[in-house]
């Protein structure tokens, strides 16, 4: 062979395994282990208390809530501005996430050799990621969680923060303090480790302070066995017993025991270590699941409860009229009503309940107007103008006033109007009203003309109006003049002079022309 042919080398592929059970498989302890050390799931997501829990879900062929949230955490660590984390969502997305890393070089569980790419696995996938089998779902939560470990910015802070590893170190920043082992960030929290070894050299793996246990072989080979062999108290108290049972003798007098002996005595002693804290975890375990329970039962009251309610009443009729063709709709019949006995007192001892009461005659709810005048008609019918001692509009049925009809009106008690009114009241013709100078004045009431005063036209540049006359009582003695036909009638001539009655005399320098309030009058 030459040697300058070069040897292909295989890559390191693992033999597919042959649980029937995710507990069975190294990838559950993995992802419940990350949800335990990096998320607070198990404090968020109700239900998921233990390991148990986790595999319950996976096999599921429907949608669940616990792996609904997981997975909306795991995206969002991986992509914090996804929005569509619904339950009817969630598929969706996390196909779109997981497509967009595999296009990358990167090699994910879902790489092909002899593509050498990625393959996106929900490539002609129907029924999304909640119909598919739990060994998908498994290895969908697990390439989510190893792309967290090398993408997730939080979780690899977290990481170096707990191995002391310093990004930009040119820059010289001060050296943390290391932290606590105790500290659930810190670097022997973080590690998964298994808690013992027996005799026959199986590792024993535990993910919390629950029961179950997994047992598996050495983990560097790919004929490593995997496997859970506890899952409640009774079957881990079996277990410590056996490996007691199992315990190598005591070794002759100047002999030691080997490192595996050592190391058996040592996982029994720290299995029997943990029982304290396991009984401790069961009982808070059985607290939150009867709260579950209660609360499910609550829900299940609460779709089936009628809650009482008010009693049914049909809808109000305002209808006047009432149908004698309808049938019977339940309500009350006539009873009789004693003379005298008020309507409304009536319909107190009915109950209210009026509108069933027959008859040819439409019954009427109101008594407001029940009074019938001489004339065999309602008060306030639309054939009586007067509605309360009201007059009532002409469009409503009332009587038409006419503005040339004047009703009666109270007059102004002053000096004039009640020495004028008393003069000429007695004598008033049928028609009050007259025609001065072309301007339309009344000759009765407190707005007529006195003997002495002269109406006059409008004021030229102001509106014209029916409703005032402008009238001036010239000075006592002094001959009255009619206006002068050059100014139109809007000044008089006394004593010689044209001079304006408005100005009382300043700008025409008339004397003894006195500005009289009453001078001005109104008249229809």
């Amino acid at each position: 062979m030459s040697t300058s042919q070069r040897i292909e080398k295989k890559s390191h592929v693992c033999p597919p395994s042959n649980a029937i059970h995710p507990s069975d498989r190294w990838e559950s302890l993995f992802v419940y282990s990350f949800i335990c050390k990096f998320t607070n799931l198990r404090h968020k997501v109700e239900g998921l208390e233990s390991p148990m829990d986790l595999e319950d879900a996976l096999m599921s062929k429907e949608p669940n809530s616990i792996l609904s949230q997981v997975l909306a955490n795991f995206i969002v660590n991986l992509k914090p501005q996804t929005r569509n984390l619904s339950t009817d969502q969630i598929s969706t997305t996390v196909a779109s996430v997981l497509a967009e890393y595999c296009k990358s070089s990167e090699r994910t569980i879902f790489w092909n050799e002899d593509l050498k790419a990625n393959i996106d696995p929900f490539e002609g996938l129907e029924g999304g990621f909640f119909t598919t089998d739990w060994d998908f779902k498994l290895k969908i939560l697990r390439q989510l969680v190893e792309l967290q470990l090398c993408h997730a910015p939080e979780i690899k802070a977290t990481i170096d923060r707990a191995w002391g590893v310093q990004h930009n170190k040119h820059k010289k920043p001060a050296p943390l303090a290391p932290l606590d082992p105790s500290d659930p960030k810190s670097q022997e929290s973080l590690q998964l480790q298994p808690i013992g070894q027996d005799c026959s050299r199986k590792r024993f793996w535990v993910a919390d302070d629950s029961p179950r246990i997994y047992v598996s072989t050495n983990p560097w080979k790919t004929t490593a066995t995997f496997q859970s062999i506890s899952t409640t108290r009774e079957e881990y108290v079996a277990i410590v017993e056996n490996l007691k049972a199992a315990t190598p003798p005591e070794p002759k007098k100047g002999q030691k025991r080997s490192k595996l002996e050592q190391s058996h005595l040592l996982l029994i002693e720290a299995l029997e270590n943990r029982l304290e804290a396991i009984d401790a975890e069961l009982v808070r375990v059985q607290k939150v699941r009867k709260k579950i329970e209660q609360k499910r039962l609550l829900l299940a009251q609460a779709e089936i409860r009628q809650t009482r309610t008010r009693r049914r009443t049909k809808r109000p009729d305002y209808v006047y009229g009432n149908d004698l063709d309808s049938e019977d709709d339940g309500a009350d019949e006539y009873t009789y009503q004693e003379e005298g006995q008020d309507e409304d007192e009536q319909d107190y001892m009915n109950g209210g309940a009026r509108r069933g009461r027959s008859g040819a005659v439409a019954t009427r709810r109101s008594t407001r107007t029940s009074a019938i005048n001489a004339n065999g008609k309602r008060d306030g019918s639309s054939d009586s103008g007067i509605w309360r001692g009201e007059r009532r509009s002409t469009r409503l049925g009332g009587p038409d006033y006419s503005l040339d009809v004047e009703p009666s009106r109270k007059r102004a008690r002053t000096e004039e109007s009640t020495s004028s009114a008393q003069s000429t009241e007695q004598s008033l013709p049928p028609d009050n009203v007259g025609v001065a100078n072309g301007v339309r004045v009344k000759t009765s009431g407190a707005a007529a003309l006195k003997p002495t005063e002269v109406a006059l036209e409008q004021i030229a540049g102001k509106k014209k109006s029916k409703y005032w006359v402008y009238a001036v009582e010239p000075i006592p003695g002094a001959a009255e003049s009619t206006p002068s036909p050059s100014t139109n009638g809007h000044s008089i001539e006394m004593n010689g002079k044209d001079t304006d009655p408005w100005t009382n005399g300043h700008s025409n320098q008339m004397e003894g022309l006195e500005w009289n309030p009453s001078a001005v009058h109104s008249a229809p």
